[in-house]
């Protein structure tokens, strides 16, 4: 599980780089950083889903 959330956090980690590269161009797609970002939030929410998973509730 430990790996997976690594992954998720890598992954996440790409598009937000992706999105500030796009963004910082001349003239950014914003259907390209749209979709980026929609994707970094449903990693975002997987991450928490993981993480939700490893911490037990009290």
């Amino acid at each position: 599980m430990q790996n997976h959330l690594k992954a998720l956090y890598a992954r996440h980690g790409i598009i937000e780089a992706k999105i500030h590269g796009e963004q910082s161009r001349p003239r950014p797609d914003s259907l390209r950083v749209r979709a980026l970002k929609k994707m970094k939030l449903r990693l975002r929410d997987q991450i928490r889903t993981v993480e939700r998973q490893l911490v037990p509730a009290h």
